[in-house]
């Protein structure tokens, strides 16, 4: 109501100037490093409204951005306090914070490698995800993404 999505979306707009499974990329990076010290939900909740006017303003499909995005806010692997399982495991005093640094990062890297290469190879063809939907609005700037 009060506006500042799309002014924050307006704001990612030279983000256009990128690939498009760059911009994917890095909002999937940014989404999964913040989920790290909030809740997958609330992550989402925040990042989603600001993404989603951000893809109609580049005149990309809004979904081949949520969808990548949303997947990425379940790898909270780094922190004890990014998940119930890892504040468990912290709490027994065998393993410290680097150790879960260490491991966490991996699967981090796997998990978004993995989300990245499975939306490019079956959700674009799936879901048509490489086309402007009727149901988004249509913004006055131009796509410069080249799709």
């Amino acid at each position: 109501v009060s506006g500042l999505s799309i002014w924050l979306a307006d704001l990612l707009i030279p983000l256009g100037r990128l690939p498009i499974w760059l911009i994917t990329a890095i909002t999937c990076g940014i989404v999964s490093t913040f989920t790290e010290v909030a809740s997958n939900p609330a992550t989402i909740t925040i990042f989603a409204p600001i993404l989603a006017p951000m893809a109609e303003v580049i005149r990309v499909n809004p979904l081949l951005i949520l969808i990548p995005t949303t997947l990425c806010t379940s790898f909270a692997f780094l922190l004890p306090v990014s998940n119930p399982p890892n504040a468990i495991v912290f709490t027994y005093g065998h393993v410290n914070i680097i150790d879960m640094v260490k491991a966490g990062l991996g699967l981090k890297i796997i998990g978004l490698t993995v989300v990245l290469l499975g939306v490019a190879s079956w959700g674009v063809p799936l879901f048509g995800l490489n086309t402007y939907p009727d149901w988004a609005p249509i913004h006055a700037t131009t796509n410069t993404t080249g799709l």
